[in-house]
């Protein structure tokens, strides 16, 4: 059985902001300028005159909710491209605005498979094992394929989107991946990616 662990970075913070800026109207009430810029005017002393304040408060966290252990099962004998039999990984998004979704980098330890190494793509070599993940299409059922697959680089700096949630959105992903003929069956190894939350 191989693991994967989710590692997730502290979400963004975003500090609270109320702006406001103020647009002398005209006669008819209508702001002659757009957002950004300002007018100023004498108001007589008796009369009166109106100010558009506009305010805008931007959301102070952006979260998401996911697992954070996986275990898959990866072997030849799976039949189709996709070698990796894994639980369906849901993802919530609980903020207010648009997320993204982003691997920054991914652990990889292989030392209890001898002489296997990692592949960043789904062409492997004899001993070579890639691991990513795959946006679920049909519904409940683990891709047999990989078209779509976002791939796992090892032990380097990546910025690689996964997936991109609207406000309150939830999707859902696989994980993915393959072995060539001289990767050896009956051991683990582990595959920890590390995600970031930004508003998209």
């Amino acid at each position: 059985m191989k693991k994967l662990f989710f590692s997730i970075l502290p979400v963004m913070l975003v500090a609270a902001l109320f702006m406001t800026s103020a647009y002398a109207a005209g006669p008819d009430g209508a702001v002659p300028y757009a957002a950004g810029a300002y007018q100023s005017e004498d108001v007589p002393i008796g009369s009166s005159n109106e100010v558009l304040m506009v305010g805008t408060v931007e959301p102070t966290i952006m979260s998401v909710t996911m697992p954070t252990y996986v275990p898959f099962h990866i072997a030849r004998s799976v039949q189709g491209e996709n070698k990796v039999i894994s639980p369906r990984i849901t993802v919530t998004n609980n903020s207010s605005v648009p997320v993204s979704l982003d691997v920054i980098y991914t652990s990889v330890d292989l030392s209890k498979l001898q002489g296997t190494t990692w592949n960043n793509g789904q062409y492997v070599g004899e001993n070579q094992i890639a691991i990513g993940f795959q946006l679920e299409t049909l519904t409940n059922q683990m891709p047999t394929s990989f078209d779509g697959t976002k791939w796992l680089w090892a032990n380097t700096q990546q910025d690689l989107n996964v997936m991109s949630l609207g406000a309150y959105d939830n999707s859902t992903m696989y994980v993915v991946g393959t072995l060539g003929s001289g990767v050896p069956e009956n051991n683990t190894f582990s595959v920890i990616p590390t995600f970031i939350v930004r508003q998209a």
